[in-house]
């Protein structure tokens, strides 16, 4: 009797450990992707980590506890899921979309970009632990929030956002005066600065936060053309320069 319940206990961890490496199985956090389905949640309004696999395939059955675990921590991680998908698409059985993003060997991870086309995914080659894939989308959630910020101009946002009322047009004509200084690409995210104070001169101070709230709900919405994400993604970005720090520490 009692081997045949050590038996018993045996073959139930044996399955149970078999079950937790099926790649097919549902994980909390990550969402299972289908031709009708991959385009609602992977659009350019949120970034996305996506895992292609195939059942069999012995990497992607030693990924799933790994996977099971970053989603997880995602999804108890309020800023982390409102900013990032954790998804997987079984490429074998959806082969078309393993075709449409050139996937040639399993698993293969993509990064999909907030405010960047589908189209055109990173591949992801860091570790394959739940930690790696953490540390580099928090990489990559932060670089994104900076991209089109401007040190100098930075700090008199700040400054914009710290001054009573009749001196903000000072701090304004600031702004400008520093923009008109820029080159190339910097000139282009100055221009937006400049626009936003004008904006916000009219409109009132609560006119970033709302615009921010605006833009994000677009982005969101997805179906956006590459050049509208582009424009939309600087505009955040430069929108976080007039955030005050308890703004920013709600976030």
């Amino acid at each position: 009797m009692h081997r045949v319940q050590v038996s018993t206990a045996l073959c139930a961890l044996f399955w149970a450990g078999v079950f937790a490496q099926d790649p097919t199985i549902l994980l909390p956090g990550v969402q299972d992707l289908t031709p009708e389905t991959f385009d609602k949640f992977v659009n350019g309004g949120k970034h996305a980590l996506v895992e292609f696999y195939a059942p069999w395939c012995g990497h992607c059955k030693h990924l799933t506890p790994e996977y099971k675990t970053l989603g997880e921590t995602v999804a108890k991680d309020p800023k982390l899921k409102d900013s990032v998908v954790i998804a997987k698409v079984d490429a074998d059985k959806h082969k078309s979309l393993g075709e449409k993003f050139g996937v040639r060997g399993f698993p293969t991870i993509k990064w999909f970009p907030r405010g960047k086309p589908v189209t055109s995914p990173e591949d992801y080659n860091g570790g394959r632990t739940a930690s790696a894939f953490l540390d580099f989308i928090k990489g990559e959630i932060k670089a994104d929030s900076s991209f089109a910020r401007v040190e100098e101009l930075d700090a008199l946002a700040k400054k914009y956002i710290g001054s009573a009322s009749d001196a903000a047009s000072t701090v304004a004509d600031e702004i400008s005066s520093a923009a008109s200084k820029l080159t190339g690409e910097a000139k282009t995210n100055g221009d937006v600065y400049v626009n936003m104070v004008k904006k916000a001169a009219a409109k009132g101070s609560d006119y970033f936060t709302m615009e921010l709230a605006r833009l994000q709900r677009l982005l969101e919405g997805g179906k956006l053309s590459p050049s509208k994400l582009s424009e939309i993604s600087r505009k955040i970005s430069v929108l976080g320069a007039f955030q005050s720090s308890a703004e920013k520490a709600e976030e």
